[in-house]
């Protein structure tokens, strides 16, 4: 039973991973390359780690695996994070479609400590 539900983490994980692949392939822009790398790989990293938790499971390899997951699911987002700012102040262009809403003009908009008020 318990190789089971390890099996089904795995598979859950190499779907999410797999769904990320497919993403960052067919996606237009940076940002939704990024998106997609970024969330679906921290989802089918954490259903991998517990796989291999429930795999081995001894008491310190389930909770070396739970720290790597804590490790994992802090640091992808917030990485994700810096590179689409870093991107953004780069002046990477998003993605538009006819009839896109941008209300306040922000898309693209270079943002520094220069500008004047």
């Amino acid at each position: 039973m318990k190789a089971l539900i390890s099996d089904l983490f795995l598979l859950l994980g190499s779907f999410f991973i797999l769904a990320a692949a497919v993403g960052v392939l067919r996606f237009p822009d940076f940002y939704t390359r990024l998106h997609a790398s970024t969330k679906l790989v921290t989802l089918g990293g954490i259903g991998v780690f517990v796989a291999a938790a429930l795999d081995f499971g001894t008491p310190l390899a389930v909770s070396r695996m739970v720290l790597i997951t804590a490790f994992f699911f802090l640091t992808a987002p917030l990485s994700a994070y810096m590179i689409a700012r870093s991107g953004y102040l780069r002046g990477l262009p998003f993605y538009r479609e006819a009839g896109s809403v941008d209300e306040w003009d922000a898309c693209g908009a270079q943002v520094g400590v220069d500008d004047e008020p």
